[in-house]
């Protein structure tokens, strides 16, 4: 077995990361990795190993990251939902998830399938344009804007400042400093809509945090900095790359075009084996908390455990023919959007946000042909593409 280096940017940048992954999986799945400015950590790659640690909180703690480097995307201070273990964790999950259960996402539908169809009227039929620029990245953030609260002109303003943070893309990225001020603007810029948001609430989340409770206490800057962070990079990151991801893989199998127009029943399906296949967010770190035996190694206290959701969802042990595109595949537990507590809270407004670009797609007769390689985001973390040169066709005949 060659050595691999999980830091190392190559194989996600060049498309050869599954091919790494399927070695750890066979022949290393509890794989130690040094890490030049850390103590390294434990990576894991098989299903069923990163499900049972995900739901293991006694012995596995997010309380002290998540992701692989010992940093926050918050920042010090009080830590987001996302890095909190129980109960905080559950104290604050519950202010939001019920707001974004599929019975109250579900009216959005024709509002989304009207920003679908601005998306695609801004893009004849036949020309070049940037897919991620002109589609994956404007609909998720015109979408949760809405559904945050967050004024429509301000919607760009979420996007560079998540990727600002969030990533370390030389693209994005311009340093600790650039980050920082990233990350101070987007908390005073929530403060400022929370201040409002008191004295006018509205039917948006940030009416919902701004006057939630926690310990019978209205909820303070101190958390709500944090919550709306991690809900920015949230609803932006996952579903964006989900878009990207998701019509390169049609492209790349322009059969399936005519099952999802005669066969509306497989949209579902397909997509959930979109998120298989493409995992938007790769990997999610934990912390052993105690001595922990793991496929004959010990896993020490306070050592870092990473769980590599796009090599669980390729495991052959789970998925037949894992690495195929199979729009019809049953069942498929997958773990793209995360497993147990901590999964995704956003799952039902990322799917049902796919799920109208491929309906109204397939209403206009259209496809999307891919015509370049993707520019891809240099990061292990989010599985992103940075820019996809595209097309937009007319399919010829209408399903009978």
């Amino acid at each position: 077995m060659a050595p691999h280096d999980l830091l190392a940017l190559d194989a996600f940048l060049t498309g050869r990361a599954e091919a790494v992954f399927d070695d750890l999986r066979e022949n290393d799945p509890l794989h130690w990795n040094p890490e030049p400015d850390g103590a390294g950590f434990w990576s894991l790659t098989r299903y069923a190993d990163v499900c049972a640690v995900a739901e293991d909180h006694e012995r596995f703690i997010n309380g002290r990251g998540t992701q692989i480097a010992d940093r926050k995307a918050e920042g010090e201070g009080h830590a987001s939902v996302h890095n909190s273990d129980q109960p905080r964790h559950t104290a604050l999950r519950k202010i939001v998830a019920p707001k974004i259960r599929p019975s109250l996402v579900g009216p959005l539908h024709d509002s989304i399938a009207t920003a679908v169809d601005d998306l695609l009227d801004r893009v004849d039929d036949g020309a070049e344009f940037d897919l991620v620029r002109e589609i994956a990245v404007r609909l998720p953030i015109l979408v949760f804007g809405r559904f945050l609260g967050v004024p429509e002109e301000d919607c760009p303003k979420l996007v560079e400042w998540t990727n600002a943070f969030s990533s370390l893309d030389p693209e994005y990225a311009a340093g600790p400093e650039v980050a920082e001020r990233a990350r101070v603007e987007l908390f005073d810029y929530f403060h400022e809509l929370v201040e409002k948001r008191r004295a006018d609430p509205r039917d948006d989340l940030v009416s919902v945090l701004a006057n939630a409770k926690m310990n019978r206490e209205q909820i303070q800057r101190v958390d709500l900095d944090p919550y709306f962070l991690v809900l920015t990079v949230a609803g932006n990151e996952s579903t964006r790359n989900l878009i990207s991801g998701g019509l390169a893989l049609l492209s790349a199998n322009p059969q399936h075009w005519g099952t999802l127009a005669e066969r509306p029943e497989v949209v579902g399906p397909a997509i959930e084996e979109m998120v298989r296949l493409i995992s938007p967010v790769m990997h999610m770190r934990r912390t052993a908390v105690t001595e922990v035996e793991l496929h004959d190694r010990t896993v020490r206290a306070g050592e870092k455990v990473v769980l590599w959701f796009a090599a669980a969802n390729r495991d052959p042990r789970e998925f037949e023919n894992p690495h195929e595109f199979r729009p019809e595949r049953t069942p498929n537990e997958h773990v793209g959007f995360g497993y147990g507590i901590h999964s995704c809270m956003g799952v039902h407004l990322a799917r049902l946000e796919m799920r109208v670009l491929l309906e109204r797609l397939v209403a206009r007769r259209q496809t999307v042909r891919i015509l370049g390689e993707p520019d891809r985001l240099a990061s292990n973390w989010f599985r992103g593409i940075k820019h996809l040169t595209a097309a937009v066709e007319r399919r010829t005949a209408v399903p009978a």
